[in-house]
This record gives structure tokens, C-alpha cells and sequence, in this order.
């Protein structure tokens, strides 16, 4: 590692086959040895997405970053089993806290959520183990080496996992539904409050929708084409397909269907709003130059694939715009909250916990048997909960 020049980065690679692949390169853009090293004999082949990837590289880019300024060769750190001592630790941990975009004067938080934080110790750690465990087994067995290496590693693993936060301590508050219908009434083309430019209000209105109806994950909505959308007939619906390293897809970063695909029926609204925004929107070459040549739905304004930072913009401008909408309010969160509505449409219709289990797990791409359904619906449970301590209260106190 001595031959390579800090500062390191994350750079993302795309074949021609569209394979897509994360690796480091240090400050003339020449590859990094050893994290290329790691991430083609251990994270190659495991059904790890680029993206994937490319945040555990960032967090060893970090690393790498803080070694440098501070002299330590961390190759042969850990090569000869001299680790970081707890004081180095406590240093690295407070360099990985640090929100890479803030310190780009971005306005945003100074450090990053507990739980990146903690994917990002997590991930430094297991670059650091790996390079290690590859120096163990070099070792003779009966050297009297090995065992002092082992305790050392396993000194390392302790520390660096050790006053890390919970995994529930970056939660924010829930977003509900009263919320989400102030988003939509927000959000339709030609309203007062929408904050979106007029030539795009049409495009943002059929994703949003399309995100808060179905449930589906950010990434789902925007690899979706034409040939998976039935807008018309009794049964309108959109088909989630997994198409892993597609050619068409130009975006560095590629959306990922990370579970299974499925067909989702759709309202007869969401059907309108899309074929409102293909047939009359998407196709104008004033606005999305080249769509014509596109075989994706939703597309940038210059025409090509629309990228998984734009839809976080959308949610930034609408939480800037429109103040009585809180931060809570992300793409992920409308999953939350479809499923809780899912859990009250199921309840309805008197299905079994078995029914409901099986057909949220269609529904929302998880697959047989997942016990996802539970993370999910944690809001729904506070809320029948609530509703049972309720009753018991009015009970007890003759008001009822």
C-alpha cells in the first residue's frame, strides 16, 4: 500500500456486460490493492449489489483516509497483528461518525445516523479481520505466534464492537397516514402547494403515488418498463421484475429488486396518473430528450434513467416546501406505512393471521414463510395495542 497515494475514494465501475462494481482508488485514480483484493475473494459472489458494496467501501475508504493522516500503515498493522490499540479505535470511530457530506459543506447534520455508524464500524472491522485472518493462516500451527494473534485479533473485534449504539436508537417517530394524504394533496399537477417544476409534476406525481399505493421499495419503481404496466381493463396492474445487472441501465449506481418480483394490482387512479404521464408527458422531447429510445418508465430530464438520489431530492424539497411534513417523511417510510394499512384493508375482510401473513408477503416481495412483515408493522401493533389499554381504561372507569 505504500506505493498508493491517499486521499482514497469510492469509484463505481460498469461493464459492458452491466455489471456493475465498487472498488477504491487512491488519489491519482489508480485501483487500491488490497480493499480490491477484499471485495473480489469476499464480497464477489454473495448476491452483493454494487451498491452494497460501494457503502462498506466508503467506510474503508475512511479508514484508509484516517491511517494516512496519521501514519499508521494499516496493511502491515494488521500483517503483523500489532492492531489498533483503544485509544486508535476511539480516534477511527470518531472519524467514521463524521458525515462525509457535511464536511463537503453540504447542509446537512455534522455526523451520520447511529445506524450508519454502526454499518460503518461494522464494516472496517470486517475489512481489518479478513486481511488478518489471511495473515493467520500463514502462520504454522504450533508456532508459538498463533495464539498471541488469535487473543489479539479477538482484543481488536472487542473493542472497535464495544459502546457501539442499538439498533433501534436512530428510529425516528412514525410517519402516518394524515401525513401522507397532505403529501398527495400537495403533490397533484397544478396545485398551489406543489413544489415540484411544472414540467415534472406530472412524472413525480405518478411515482409518489405509485410508491405511497403499492408499497413498493424505492428502487422497485424505477426500473420498472413499459412492458411490465397493464393501465387498462378491468384489472390494471404493474409487475416488479428482477433484471440484475441490465444493459439497458446506464445509472452507475443501478436500482436492485432486492426480493422477489411480483404482479401488484394498482387503483384505477394510479393507472390514470401513469398513463397520463406516458402518453402525454414522458414522450416530449422539449422535456425528456431520447425518451422515445428509453425503455424505462421514469426518466431524469435529460432523458435517461431516473437515478435513486433524484427521489430522495423529490422528498427533501417536499419536506423543505411544505413544513408541516416531517423529517421522518422518506421513501422508506410510505412502506411502513402501507403496511399498516394493509394489516387494517386484511383485517376487514376477517382474514386469518395465516391468510395475511402469506399475502404480505406477496404483496410486499418478501419471500414465503418471511417474518419481515413484523418489522414493518410495529405501528399497527402499538395501535391495537393502544386501542386494547383504551378499552380496558373506559371499562374500568364505567365509561362505557
Amino acid at each position: 500500500m505504500n506505493c498508493e497515494i491517499p486521499p482514497f475514494s469510492v469509484k463505481l465501475l460498469r461493464f459492458r456486460s452491466g455489471e456493475r462494481h465498487a472498488a477504491i482508488v487512491d488519489g491519482r485514480g489508480l485501483l487500491a490493492t488490497q480493499p480490491g483484493f477484499y471485495v473480489m475473494r469476499s464480497r464477489r459472489g454473495r448476491e452483493k449489489s454494487a451498491g452494497t458494496d460501494e457503502l462498506r467501501l466508503r467506510a474503508v475508504a475512511v479508514a484508509l483516509n484516517w491511517a494516512s493522516l496519521r501514519g499508521i500503515d494499516l496493511q502491515a498493522r494488521t500483517e503483523s497483528f500489532e492492531l489498533l490499540g483503544p485509544d486508535e479505535i476511539d480516534d477511527l470511530k470518531d472519524a467514521l461518525r463524521l458525515n462525509l457530506r457535511a464536511a463537503k459543506g453540504a447542509k446537512v447534520n455534522g455526523t451520520v445516523k447511529p445506524g450508519h455508524f454502526v454499518n460503518r464500524c461494522h464494516a472496517v472491522r470486517d475489512y481489518i479481520v479478513w486481511h488478518a485472518n489471511l495473515a493467520l493462516h500463514r502462520i504454522r500451527v504450533g508456532d508459538p505466534r498463533l495464539p498471541e494473534a488469535r487473543l489479539a485479533l479477538d482484543r481488536f473485534v472487542k473493542t472497535i464492537d464495544s459502546d457501539l449504539p442499538s439498533g433501534g436508537s436512530g428510529e425516528r417517530d412514525p410517519v402516518h397516514e394524515d401525513v401522507l394524504q397532505e403529501m398527495l394533496a400537495a403533490i397533484v399537477p397544478g396545485s398551489p402547494n406543489n413544489p415540484f417544476r411544472p414540467e415534472h409534476q406530472h412524472r413525480n406525481y405518478a411515482l409518489l403515488l405509485l410508491y405511497y399505493e403499492t408499497g413498493m421499495r424505492r428502487a422497485e419503481a424505477l426500473v420498472l418498463k413499459g412492458e411490465d404496466l397493464v393501465l387498462h381493463g378491468a384489472k390494471p396492474s404493474v409487475t416488479v421484475v428482477r433484471r440484475p445487472d441490465d444493459k439497458d441501465d446506464r445509472r452507475k449506481v443501478e436500482p436492485r429488486v432486492k426480493t422477489l418480483g411480483r404482479e401488484i394490482p394498482i387503483s384505477a387512479e394510479l393507472a390514470r396518473a401513469l398513463d397520463v404521464w406516458i402518453k402525454r408527458h414522458r414522450n416530449d422531447p422539449k422535456r425528456y430528450p431520447g425518451a422515445s429510445k428509453n425503455s424505462y418508465v421514469f426518466l431524469s430530464q435529460e432523458g435517461t434513467e431516473l437515478g435513486l438520489r433524484t427521489v430522495n431530492d423529490m422528498y427533501d424539497l417536499l419536506r423543505d416546501r411544505i413544513k408541516t411534513l416531517p423529517v421522518g417523511l422518506t421513501p422508506h417510510a410510505k412502506r411502513h406505512v402501507a403496511n399498516v394499512r394493509f394489516s387494517k384493508k386484511s383485517r376487514a375482510l376477517g382474514w386469518t393471521d395465516g391468510e395475511t401473513e402469506l399475502a404480505r408477503n406477496y404483496h410486499f416481495g418478501w419471500k414465503k414463510g418471511s417474518k419481515q412483515g413484523a418489522h414493518y408493522n410495529r405501528e399497527y401493533a402499538k395501535e391495537m395495542a393502544a386501542q386494547h389499554v383504551d378499552a380496558v381504561q373506559r371499562k374500568s372507569t364505567g365509561a362505557e
